[in-house]
């Protein structure tokens, strides 16, 4: 299995129902280690075929559907989704849920304090672990969130000037559903 079974599986999640299958959840679906240069590489790759995929008519019949709007809501409906999906960052899709959720607790901090939380700070917040957090950290860095200085431990971050971009759209939330404790996808 490799990155285009992972391609295969997203761009039919994405042609079915209102799934927003990210990234790692298509590579934990086909049992696959985590791997943020492949998740990297992938996201960048896809996410163009992703948009492309959320304004197509018969994803705008499905929310339509899901809605249940009526006929005259309907014309308001595509216009009102195609400007919503144009605002989704890559991040949607990139992200792993704990990548999401350290953005938004740095996010949460950053509000009540004039300094960011440690990686400790959030690690024990949200239970996760050193490595994961400072992973979460180097990813959310890459994607330019975050500013992280090169050679410099995670817990020199700060945010990005321009940080207030990622949170249009569906920014850092996500509602991820899991079928028969096992299939993994999010939905908007």
């Amino acid at each position: 299995m490799g990155q285009s079974d992972i391609e295969k599986l997203l761009i039919n999640d994405w042609a079915s129902g209102l799934r927003i299958t990210t990234v790692p959840q298509a590579m934990g679906r086909l049992g696959l280690a985590d791997d943020p240069d492949l998740r990297w590489e992938i996201a960048n790759h896809m996410d163009a075929m992703w948009h492309s995929s959320l304004e197509t008519p018969e994803k705008v019949k499905e929310v339509h559907a899901a809605i249940g709007l009526t006929t005259e809501e309907e014309a308001e409906l595509l216009q009102n989704w195609r400007n919503q999906v144009g605002n989704w960052d890559k991040a949607s899709i990139l992200l792993t849920d704990n990548e999401k959720l350290i953005a938004r607790h740095i996010l949460y901090r950053q509000k009540s304090r004039p300094e960011l939380p440690s990686p400790g700070d959030i690690a024990a917040t949200l239970g996760a672990g050193p490595d994961e957090t400072g992973n979460g950290i180097r990813m959310l860095a890459r994607l330019g969130f975050l500013t992280l200085a090169d050679g410099q431990p995670v817990n020199t971050y700060s945010l990005a000037a321009d940080h207030g971009r990622f949170l249009d759209g569906l920014g850092f939330f996500f509602h991820t559903v899991t079928l028969n404790g096992e299939e993994q996808f999010g939905i908007p």
